[in-house]
C-alpha cells in the first residue's frame, strides 16, 4: 500500500469574519449571563503585496448570515466583531443568534504588480459567565521521547518543542487549523497571542498587537508585548543555540522593538522579507517553535530556577515535568481561547515501540504513536482510529563533513572566515572517503563517486517491500515532499538507480576498491521519524555490495546533536524532514553558528536557496528548488531512500481530535471523550 498525496496551494485574503462559537451537550439548556462587555474599535492596515492588474474592478456587497438555532447548551460564547458599530450584549436565553456582516470582493483580472491595502478591523473580548460542564477526565499519551524542560530560550528552550505542542505555552501566531495529512497554506497564519500584524509599506517591520488581559499561570500577572520581544531576542542574540532561532529567516533575525505594553515590532532588513515568514513562528511542517516566555518571571526566578520552572498562557498548565519521564498537566479553566473538555493530561515517555503498543492494546494510555509496519494490526485489535500527522518524511541520509564554504555572514565575529577557521569536521582524508576537499578537482570528484557508489548500492524498492511492509514511498531527493517521482517538476536525472556493479566500479575509480570503515549513526529516540530499522538496512547493503565495515550507531538525538552545532560532524547519519511546495532547506546545508546536517556548501548555490526567503511568486520559489536540488543531487549530499509516515493510533473512547499538521502529538484542548 502506498500514499501519495497531491497539494494545491493558494491564498485567500478576507475582510471579514464573525464567528460565533458554542459547545454542545444533548438535551441540556443553559442561559448565557453577560458580566462585562468590553468593545473595541481598531483599524489595523495589512499592506500585501499581489500580482494582479486591475483593468475593470467589479466591487459586490455580499451579506452573509449566521444563525445558531434554540436551546443550545454553551460552556463559552466567543463572539469575535469585524465591524465598526457597538454591539450590545443583554442577558438572554441562547435561541437564535443572527447576524450580517458585508463582504467586499474585488475581482481582477490580467496580472500586474499593485498594493492591496486590507482594513482589518478585530477585537474578541466579551466576556461571560456560564454554569454547566467543567473538564472532566483524564488522557493518558505515551511518546518515544520527552525533553527535559528548559526555560531560557537562548539556552536550547524546549517550551516551543512539547510546551506548544502541549498547550502549556502559546505563541503569536498558528498554521492554520487543517484536516489530517492536508498541509495548511505556508502563507497564511491564524493570530494567536497577537490579534492582528501589519506588514510595514517597505517591508523593513512587522507590527503586532498583543492581546490584552492574558494571564500568566499561577498568577505570574499579565503577558505583554516586552515579553514577545524578551522571547525573540533571546533567541537570536549572541551566542544562542536556540532550535527555533536558527530557522528565522536570516533578513528577519534583527533585534525586535517594543513600542508599548501591547505592541511589538520585528525588524527586517532592507530588501530581504520572507514572505513565508510565518512558517516556523506557527508551527508549520516540523513542530512548535516559538513560545513566548515571560520576561518579569525570569528576572524574578534567576537563571537556574526559571530554567526548570513552566510558567506558560495556554489552556494547559504543567504541574509536572520531569524529562525522559512524564509531563501532567491540567485544565485552565476559562482560558481566552477555549476551556479543554478535559482536566488532565498525563504524557509519558516509553522509548520501546513494543511497550507503546502494549500500553495501547492493554488501555493504559488513550494515544500512542505506531510504527507503519503495524498500523493496521494495532487499529484492527483496539478497535481504535489512525490519525496521519504532519508529511511522510523522506529518510535521507547526510554526507557530513563537506563543510565548503569560505564565509559565515551570521557567525560571531572572527569566526566569519571559514577559511581561516575551517571546521573541526571537515577531514577530506582517506579516512573519510565521502568528504572532499573543496577546490581539488580530483579529490572532488572522488569524493562525489563515493557518495553515488554508497547511494546506487542501496536497494529503495527492498527497503520499502521488506522494512516498511509497502507504506510509503521510494525516495531520492532532500526534496521530496516538494518533488516526488511522477510530479511534473521532478527531474530524471534525480532518479538514483539500484546499480551495485556500477557502484563497485565507482568506488575502484575512487581509490577504495576494497571498501573503508565508517560509522553511520541513525538514532533510535525518535523511531516513527527515523526508523532505525531502515538504517539498519542501508548498512547491510553497504556490507554486502561495497565490502563497507559499517558500525551503526544509535546513540540518543541529543547526544550528538551538539556535534552539529560545533560542526565536529564527520560521519554519515541518517535524519529527514519536508516542507510545503515553496518553502527552502538552505538554512540547514548553508553557513550558520547553529545545529545543521554537517554540509555548508558555497555561496553561488546557498544564494539560490535563500532567495526564496524574499521571493513572493511560488513558481519562482519552486524554480529555485529545483536548481538547488539540482546541486545537492550532483554531488549527491543528502539522498534519501524511502519515505516514512508519521500515525498516531487512538481508542475508541476518543469521540474527536482535531492535531495541526506537525510531526509530533499536539493540540489536546481539541479532545472530547465518549
Amino acid at each position: 500500500m502506498k500514499t501519495a498525496f497531491g497539494l494545491k496551494w493558494a491564498v485567500v485574503i478576507a475582510g471579514a469574519m464573525l464567528l460565533v462559537l458554542a459547545a454542545a451537550c444533548a438535551g441540556e439548556k443553559e442561559i448565557v449571563t453577560v458580566v462585562k462587555e468590553v468593545v473595541v474599535e481598531k483599524e489595523v492596515v495589512k499592506e500585501v503585496p499581489v500580482e494582479v492588474v486591475v483593468e475593470k474592478e467589479v466591487v459586490k456587497e455580499v451579506a452573509v448570515e449566521r444563525v445558531v438555532i434554540k436551546e443550545v447548551p454553551v460552556e463559552k460564547i466567543v463572539t469575535e466583531v469585524v465591524t465598526k458599530e457597538v454591539i450590545k450584549t443583554v442577558e438572554v436565553p441562547v435561541e437564535k443568534i443572527v447576524t450580517e456582516v458585508v463582504v467586499k470582493i474585488v475581482e481582477v483580472e490580467k496580472p500586474v504588480i499593485v498594493t492591496e491595502r486590507v482594513v482589518v478591523e478585530v477585537e474578541k473580548q466579551v466576556l461571560v459567565e456560564v454554569s454547566g460542564r467543567q473538564p472532566s477526565g483524564e488522557v493518558k499519551v505515551a511518546l518515544a521521547s520527552l525533553s527535559p524542560f528548559v526555560g531560557v530560550e537562548s539556552k536550547g528552550g524546549t517550551a516551543g518543542g512539547h510546551g506548544l505542542e502541549l498547550q502549556i505555552y502559546e505563541g503569536i501566531i498558528r498554521a492554520q487549523l487543517t484536516p489530517p495529512g492536508v498541509p495548511p497554506s505556508s502563507e497564511m497564519y491564524e493570530p494567536e497571542l497577537a490579534s492582528t500584524w501589519v506588514v510595514g509599506h517597505d517591508f523593513s517591520k512587522i507590527t503586532f498587537s498583543i492581546r490584552k488581559g492574558i494571564p500568566w499561570h499561577d498568577g505570574w500577572g499579565e503577558l505583554k508585548a516586552e515579553d514577545v520581544v524578551y522571547t525573540y531576542n533571546g533567541a537570536i542574540e549572541s551566542g544562542s543555540v536556540s532550535n527555533a532561532g536558527e530557522q528565522i529567516a536570516a533578513g528577519h533575525r534583527l533585534p525586535w522593538t517594543l513600542v508599548d505594553d501591547y505592541t511589538a515590532q520585528m525588524n527586517i532588513k532592507p530588501g530581504e522579507f520572507d514572505y513565508t515568514w510565518g512558517v516556523w513562528h506557527g508551527g508549520l511542517g516540523w513542530s512548535g517553535t516559538f513560545a513566548i516566555g515571560c520576561k518579569h518571571c525570569h528576572e524574578a526566578l534567576g537563571d537556574d530556577k526559571f530554567m526548570i520552572t513552566p510558567i506558560g498562557t495556554g489552556p494547559f498548565k504543567a504541574v509536572k515535568w520531569v524529562g525522559n519521564d512524564e509531563i501532567k498537566a491540567e485544565a485552565v479553566t476559562g482560558h481566552w481561547q477555549n476551556t479543554p473538555n478535559i482536566e488532565t493530561l498525563r504524557v509519558f515517555e516509553i522509548p520501546e515501540q513494543a511497550t507503546r503498543e502494549a500500553a495501547l492494546l492493554t488501555g493504559e494510555v488513550d494515544f500512542s504513536k505506531i510504527s507503519v509496519k503495524r498500523l493496521t494490526q494495532i487499529v484492527e485489535d483496539t478497535g481504535g482510529t489512525a490519525v496521519q500527522m504532519n508529511f511522510p518524511f523522506p529518510q535521507t541520509i547526510y554526507m557530513s563533513g563537506n563543510y565548503w564554504a569560505k564565509f559565515c555572514p551570521t557567525c560571531a565575529e572572527g569566526e566569519q572566515d571559514l577559511v581561516a577557521n575551517p571546521r573541526p569536521g571537515y577531514l577530506p582524508d582517506a579516512d573519510h572517503p565521502w568528504i572532499g576537499r573543496y577546490g581539488d578537482d580530483e579529490s572532488m570528484e572522488n569524493a562525489r563517486k563515493v557518495r553515488w557508489a554508497m547511494s546506487m548500492a542501496l536497494d529503495r524498492e527492498k527497503i520499502l517491500r521488506t522494512v516498511l511492509q509497502g507504506f510509503g514511498e521510494v525516495a531520492y531527493t532532500a526534496l521530496h515532499t516538494q518533488f516526488p517521482p511522477g510530479d511534473p517538476n521532478f527531474q530524471e536525472e534525480w532518479r538514483v538507480p539500484f546499480d551495485p556493479g556500477l557502484a563497485r566500479q565507482y568506488m575502484a575509480d575512487a581509490g577504495y576498491p576494497d571498501g573503508f570503515k565508517v560509522v553511520f549513526w541513525s538514532t533510535n529516540s525518535v523511531p516513527e521519524i527515523w526508523d532505525p530499522e531502515i538504517a539498519d538496512a542501508i548498512a547491510s547493503m553497504w556490507r554486502e555490495h561495497l565490502n563497507l565495515d559499517v558500525t551503526v550507531d544509535k546513540s540518543p538525538y541529543g547526544s550528538r546533536r551538539p556535534e552539529t552545532v560545533t560542526k565536529e560532524m564527520d560521519i554519515p547519519w541518517m535524519h529527514g524532514w519536508g516542507l510545503p511546495p515553496g518553502g527552502s532547506k538552505a538554512s540547514f546545508f548553508c553557513p550558520t553558528p547553529g545545529h545543521l546536517a554537517g554540509v555548508e556548501m558555497p555561496k553561488e548555490i546557498c544564494d539560490v536557496g535563500y532567495r526564496n526567503d524574499t521571493e513572493p511568486d511560488l513558481q519562482k520559489r519552486i524554480q529555485n528548488n529545483i536548481e538547488f536540488q539540482n546541486y545537492m543531487s550532483y554531488w549527491h549530499l543528502n539522498p534519501a531512500v524511502v519515505t516514512l509516515g508519521s500515525f498516531v493510533v487512538h481508542l475508541p473512547r476518543i469521540k474527536e481530535w482535531h492535531p495541526y499538521f506537525q510531526a509530533e502529538w499536539n493540540n489536546p484542548a481539541s479532545i472530547v471523550l465518549r
